[in-house]
């Protein structure tokens, strides 16, 4: 109900009018589309968060992943340099053991 004044200061309640509901319906959707913009604001900016956090978390991924790819490379490098000089240190053990390796894959498919 609506409230009025009266001369001496006290209230005195009244009915609402027509006019009395439209403003304070006027009022509630005011609030309303205000709420829906600061929700949308907050929501946009909740996004932008999101999006530059996973931006941050793939691009440290990335780094990480191309310094494991480095690592692996040198160490493929170093096993490689190691095998060519093992082989030329040793011919005749890397025949051997090249025969020995071809027979046991000999052995192993012929049994299937």
């Amino acid at each position: 109900m609506a409230r009025t004044e009266t001369a001496n200061g006290s209230t005195a309640a009244t009915k609402p009018t027509s006019d009395d509901l439209r403003e304070q319906i006027a009022v509630l959707q005011a609030d309303v589309a205000k709420l829906t913009r600061t929700m949308g604001d907050f929501g946009r900016a909740q996004g932008e968060q999101a999006k530059a956090a996973a931006t941050r978390t793939a691009e440290d991924l990335r780094l990480r992943a191309d310094h494991l790819r480095q690592d692996a490379e040198a160490q493929l490098r170093t096993g490689y340099a190691q095998a060519e000089t093992a082989v030329r240190d040793n011919p005749a053990a890397a025949v051997g053991l090249a025969a020995g390796i071809g027979f046991v894959l000999g052995l192993l498919s012929s049994r299937r």
